[in-house]
């Protein structure tokens, strides 16, 4: 069992909400710890999932939190955090593919086009890098986090802003913010209108507001919410996401048997 320290400085008291400052501190070690975790979570740890290409979606995953890369100046619905990372690993001196630097798009334009290219340069630099590089990215996904919760705040009401503080701090054990870290990656903060079927969202925002007001187990009251809102995205969707919902139900029940020391 991976042992990881976690240090988390959420201070409500004296400041507002909106303003709270939101810090999770890993060291390296730790950070290529939880990156397995989350790697087993996104992808069975297995390097050729480190690239991937859904069906049914317009984009593909790439990387340790199946970071989306849209393939056209045209984006979707959803959150595009590939050239992000990319952006956030040159600051931090990682040596990236000379393609890699000069490409503003994924050079596919099509699920197949991206299977074509799977054994072939790009993409195996691709899964060498990131299989390679798991602490960095993990600590891109600690950023979101940062970043995701004081903005979750901002974007709530007052009575929101208590129920989601609350909450906030029944997960500030070890497994809860694995739990926040890898489910804002799997699902966003859930306040971008765009990531909404029939005005409802998924994020993370709505499953802390979905959690009950008692509970003796917070990482299976976070997971029940879960389920209760991928649930409903399925039944809003325009298209068919049920072959998913199985999988992800999976994922955030698991959330409970977390045992970090």
């Amino acid at each position: 069992m991976f042992r990881l320290i976690f240090i988390v400085l959420f201070s409500l008291s004296s400041l507002p909400l909106s303003s709270a400052p939101y810090k999770v501190n890993l060291t390296t070690s730790q950070a290529e710890q939880l990156g397995l975790l989350i790697w087993k979570n996104e992808g069975k740890q297995k390097v050729q999932h480190l690239t991937t290409w859904n069906r049914g979606e317009d984009f593909p995953s790439l990387g340790l939190g199946h970071f989306i890369w849209y393939p056209t100046t045209e984006k979707g619905p959803f959150n595009e955090q590939f050239p992000q990372l990319i952006e956030f690993m040159q600051k931090n001196s990682i040596a990236l593919p000379k393609w890699l630097l000069e490409t503003e798009l994924a050079p596919w334009t099509s699920r197949e086009q991206f299977y074509d290219d799977f054994n072939k340069p790009r993409l195996k630099e691709l899964r060498i890098l990131f299989s390679e590089q798991l602490e960095i990215q993990v600590r891109f996904i600690v950023q979101r986090l940062e970043r995701a919760i004081p903005l979750i705040i901002e974007n709530s009401t007052p009575a929101q802003q208590k129920i989601i503080s609350k909450n906030l701090q029944q997960l500030s054990t070890p497994e809860g913010i694995f739990t926040l870290l890898d489910y804002v990656n799997f699902k966003g903060e859930g306040v971008n209108k765009k990531e909404r079927y029939q005005g409802q969202g998924w994020g993370l925002k709505q499953v802390l507001l979905a959690m009950p007001d008692q509970y003796e187990n917070p990482l299976r009251s976070f997971g029940l919410a879960a389920d209760e809102m991928l649930t409903r995205r399925v039944k809003n969707a325009s298209r068919d996401e049920f072959r998913w919902l199985k999988g992800w139900r999976v994922r955030v029940h698991g959330y409970q048997n977390l045992n970090i020391k």
